[in-house]
């Protein structure tokens, strides 16, 4: 019997000084050692698979991290890509904006023209109007001269009917 002493000083009530262990069998103990190697084997092969399972922990670590890396890059393209985008939208925005300008401008000027010639058109044809009246006011003057002229010829005409 091998005596194991403990011993506290926090609370000696609940502790006591002394605890003796049972006796031990030797043939456990022999057990005990036979077994042991098992042990350490399996606390080899345990530390193995530790250390396997260690390396497998780093290389996914180091294999998400790339992925990680690949998506922030893949994500970086994508901003870039968007930012062009956003940037030739822009120019081609302020470009229609400017052609728009450019042909409502256009359009008020032909409109204005447009006007501009209805009001020459307009007078064009009241010149017309006033030429036509004034010259019928002169055919009818040299209708004057053409009656009498054509009574005179009438007249001779039915002179000479009547020698006939």
């Amino acid at each position: 019997m091998i005596p194991q002493q403990f011993t506290s000083s926090s609370n000696p009530s609940i502790f006591p000084t002394t605890f003796t262990s049972p006796p031990l069998d030797l043939s456990i103990l022999h057990q005990l050692q036979e077994l042991t190697p098992c042990i350490s084997n399996n606390s080899t092969s345990d530390e193995a698979e530790l250390s396997l399972h260690d390396e497998r922990k780093q290389r996914r670590m180091l294999s998400n991290r790339e992925s990680a890396r690949r998506s922030r890059m893949r994500k970086q393209r994508h901003l870039d890509e968007l930012w062009s985008q956003v940037l030739r939208l822009r120019t081609d925005n302020h470009n229609l904006i400017q052609k728009l300008n450019d042909m409502a401008e256009s359009h008020d000027r032909v409109v204005e023209e447009n006007a501009r010639l209805k009001e020459e058109t307009k007078d064009l044809q009241k010149k017309l109007m006033d030429v036509q009246v004034d010259n019928s006011y002169s055919i009818f003057s040299d209708l004057d001269e053409l009656s009498c002229n054509s009574a005179h010829l009438h007249n001779e005409d039915s002179s000479t009917n009547l020698l006939h």
